[in-house]
């Protein structure tokens, strides 16, 4: 056994440990496709150590190495693309395309070095991406690009160039990926820094085999730099996750997770800057404040999925219709704030007061009923009532619940059946009883 290996599959094994623990906690919708292709770089890493005499036997080992370096890369540029899990004309593509790869592969690992080996998946190659592409791409140009690709490969092997047709291909197969992965992952993030870098090393390197194989002393060194990438990767995949998890907790702290709009904090911060320019300009603010009538009805009688459902279609209702205002917030349960920056430049008060009524009042359907409330809106206006957001906020929030009380009776929910039909949200969170 060689043993030199030991140290650099050890650290992949520890990394791809982490990284699996890591996506325990904090999900990711592409680690389960990182976590298969880092698992068939350890399976030909492992297999670097039986490269020993008395070992296994070599054509074994090779076969193993290879096709892992295809399989692997292969699955980093499914992982790479902006495809989605569901997508089954994009998977059938890669797959159908990868067969006559894995079979020229396989017959290189055997060493099976003749023409007749190689030259039947060269045609299989050149027909299956010329359809597929056409077929289910139906991109003319991927037709050209596969079918030079091909006609390329043939030619090498036409010149019993096995090594270099390939290795070179390998390399077209990591280049894709690191094209991916540069325009998929976010500019700032250092996790894509090293997840491009070490994908460019890989691909670097499979071009650079062919020539560099013949020279023992450089072969060696280029052996330690290219355990190093995959290293590499592993942790820039690690930094990514935890990058995105910071990000997602930022957003959380400054959005109402079942709506995704702007929660209390959020919204101070809104509405002091929007005071503060206000103030520079000479000019008024109007701050509304929505309270939900039949909301704790609907609660009760159709359970919280019913309440939660109906305050996301009101968020949407309000970011569709409402796009004249400055900040829209919940500042819990079901309580919404608006804020209008100079209304008189969007008609009048009442305007915008009835944007914001037929907003909330568009129906939705549940269990197969049609569903509205209506809302009490308490206003209050900058610097008419008030000049500071405590006063403001304080102004509208007793002028609506006054308006609440006073509307007697409440306005009743509607039940109408209607056709089934499915409502949907766009964000999950808890349930809608519940007060911040």
């Amino acid at each position: 056994m060689n043993y030199a290996f030991l140290p650099d599959l050890s650290a992949l094994a520890i990394l791809i440990v982490i990284l699996v623990l890591l996506r325990r906690r904090h999900d990711h919708r592409q680690a389960n496709l990182w976590l298969l292709g880092l698992f068939f770089t350890l399976i030909e890493s492992t297999a670097h150590i039986f490269y020993a005499p008395g070992g296994l036997p070599i054509t074994v080992l090779h076969t193993t190495v290879i096709v892992c370096y295809l399989l692997a890369g292969i699955v980093f540029v499914w992982a790479s693309g902006n495809y989605a899990i569901s997508d089954r004309r994009s998977f059938h593509f890669l797959l159908l395309n990868s067969i006559p790869l894995l079979g020229m592969c396989a017959s290189y690992g055997m060493h099976l070095f003749t023409r007749n080996a190689f030259l039947p998946w060269v045609v299989l190659g050149l027909l299956i991406g010329s359809i597929s592409a056409l077929a289910i791409r139906r991109s003319v140009l991927v037709a050209i690009l596969i079918a030079c690709g091909w006609l390329g490969i043939g030619y090498l092997v036409s010149h019993n160039r096995y090594r270099d047709a390939v290795y070179w291909s390998l390399c077209v197969v990591y280049s894709i990926a690191t094209a991916n992965f540069y325009r998929k992952l976010p500019r700032n993030s250092t996790g894509r820094l090293a997840i491009v870098t070490g994908f460019f090393i890989w691909t670097f390197f499979f071009f650079l085999h062919p020539f560099i194989v013949t020279y023992r002393t450089y072969a060696d060194i280029a052996s330690h730099l290219w355990n190093m990438q995959k290293s590499l990767i592993s942790i820039g995949m690690i930094l990514v996750m935890l990058e995105e998890q910071v990000s997602c907790n930022r957003w959380l702290a400054l959005h109402d997770e079942l709506t995704g709009l702007s929660n209390r904090r959020s919204f101070e911060d809104h509405l002091a800057t929007a005071l503060e320019r206000c103030r520079r300009s000479h000019s008024t603010l109007a701050l509304f404040m929505l309270d939900l009538d039949g909301f704790k009805q609907i609660n009760d009688t159709h359970g919280h999925h019913a309440g939660d459902q109906l305050l996301r279609h009101v968020a949407s209702s309000l970011r569709e219709h409402a796009k004249s205002f400055e900040s829209i917030a919940r500042l819990g349960g079901d309580e919404f704030t608006l804020v209008a920056c100079d209304p008189g430049h969007f008609g009048s008060i009442e305007r915008l007061q009835e944007i914001i009524r037929d907003a909330t009042e568009i129906p939705f359907v549940f269990d197969d009923q049609r569903l509205s409330v209506s809302a009490s809106i308490g206003i209050a206006l900058y610097p008419d009532d008030a000049d500071d957001a405590t006063r403001l906020l304080r102004i509208a929030d007793l002028r609506m619940y006054s308006l609440k009380q006073a509307r007697t009776p409440l306005r009743h929910i509607r039940l109408d059946s209607v056709p089934s039909l499915t409502a949907s949200g766009r964000f999950r969170g808890r349930t809608a009883s519940g007060r911040f």
